[in-house]
């Protein structure tokens, strides 16, 4: 599209953004937020976001790799490619993101053209180096507490959840020694971003550039909620934990319920929302017949949110207690459940929490079991894994989550204190506060 120069008291800030739909609704939260405070922004994502990102009216430039593209690359399903990603989280840096990494920078250094600041998610590698070749102020976005990796609130590692977990119980020395051993391993697999440096002229680095270079902007943005974290967390110099951003629309419209959907809900007892990420989506037959099978064996009614392909398969499947439908808005249907199924992604996890309803969390990949750790902790939810995930496991775990009054409890105090979260309000005016103090 033609960028337009902005009008001369107006910033422009460049938002740079890599991922699926969790990743990409924060974001449009922080753009539609700072166009209220004056701002013009400008979205810098897959193109396959383009008409969601334009339907709001914020300006947007594609920057690669789309996720589309990547697996037509690979020569991969999109489901073995989610499957990829979650055997091998290492995967979508080495495969994905740093074969695509000069498209990227060549991306967004076109997308920078007359920008006053730059805010770039935590795996666009190609957007900081291009910030930092600019000489364009920077402010990261960490949507998820992992991404900090602290050493006293450590991250569950998601493809060794168990051993993460034990070798935190032995305590802080074992922690820093296991954090920082991880930091090695990964040093070596960022050494293509030291070879692209060189190449475009930017001196070495500095800082990890998987880790504490995500934070050598001007500040940094926790775009989550707090409860997620215990207060006192090491973080970098200048961050602000600004609270979940929440943006929840198809097509730029209101949040609504389609007619059947919502009729469904009106017609009985509040049901089991079972929905899978967009990363998930992919692997979800496994998934739906033994979520199936579970509500049949306590007799509850239930709602499947799935992509339009498995809509197709299961729908024969749909009685006058289950339901199956496509795309809903989670803001309007999470509130309507007895219980929220979902494999917990940080968007997906942001919205059942604000929901105030127990949710049962099957992790699948990369920062999932750690924020289903989370949800743990919080006494909100349980959490069971993919390979547990068996008609008995899940009916047992559902039971207990309506039998356990805590539960409910936890989750209606938790989601009265997220609803009054406004992370996107308040990391605009973080970031332009930053942009003002250094342009001072």
């Amino acid at each position: 599209m033609q960028l337009h120069a902005p009008h001369p008291h107006r910033p422009r800030i460049v938002l740079a953004t890599f991922g699926t739909y969790g990743d990409l609704h924060p974001f449009l939260a922080l753009a539609l937020a700072l166009r209220e405070r004056g701002a013009d922004p400008v979205l810098a994502a897959g193109e396959v976001f383009r008409a969601k990102v334009e339907a709001e009216g914020i300006g947007f430039h594609p920057m690669r790799p789309d996720v589309e593209a990547v697996a037509d690359r690979l020569a991969l399903t999109p489901r073995q490619l989610a499957r990829a990603v979650a055997s091998r989280p290492q995967f979508l840096l080495q495969r994905i993101l740093l074969p695509a990494l000069r498209d990227a920078y060549d991306d967004a250094m076109v997308a920078m053209r007359g920008a006053d600041l730059v805010v770039t998610h935590s795996v666009a590698y190609g957007a900081r180096l291009a910030a930092e070749k600019r000489g364009l102020l920077r402010v990261g976005i960490v949507l998820q507490p992992m991404l900090f990796a602290s050493a006293s609130d450590p991250p569950v590692i998601a493809d060794m959840p168990r051993l993460s977990r034990w070798i935190y119980r032995l305590g802080p020395a074992w922690t820093r020694a296991f954090l920082a051993l991880g930091r090695r391993i990964a040093r070596r697999w960022a050494q293509p971003i030291d070879a692209f440096r060189r190449e475009v002229g930017l001196p070495p680095a500095t800082a990890h550039p998987l880790f504490e270079g995500q934070f050598t902007g001007i500040g940094t943005i926790g775009l989550y909620s707090p409860l997620l974290e215990p207060p006192g967390t090491e973080h970098p110099p200048n961050t602000t934990i600004a609270g979940f951003a929440f943006y929840d629309s198809e097509h730029g419209g209101p949040s609504t319920l389609s007619p059947a959907l919502q009729a469904f809900l009106d017609g009985g007892a509040p049901p089991v929302v079972f929905t899978q990420g967009t990363s998930a989506v992919h692997d979800a037959d496994d998934f739906v017949h033994e979520s199936l099978a579970a509500i049949d064996r306590l007799g509850m009614r239930a709602v499947l949110v799935l992509d339009e392909e498995r809509v197709r398969r299961w729908s024969p499947h749909a009685t006058a207690t289950i339901h199956v439908t496509g795309y809903a808005p989670y803001s309007a249907l999470f509130p309507r459940a007895a219980i929220n199924v979902h494999h917990g992604g940080i968007g997906t996890t942001a919205q059942a929490l604000r929901a105030g309803r127990p949710q049962l969390v099957t992790p699948y990949l990369v920062d999932q079991p750690d924020n289903a750790a989370r949800v743990v902790r919080l006494g909100v939810g349980r959490a069971l894994s993919r390979r547990a995930w068996r008609s008995a496991n899940v009916a047992a775990a559902l039971r207990a989550l309506m039998d356990q009054p805590g539960y409910r409890q936890a989750a209606a105090r938790v989601g009265s204190q997220v609803a009054q979260e406004e992370g996107a309000r308040v990391a605009a005016g973080a970031i332009l506060s930053m942009l003002g103090q250094a342009a001072g």
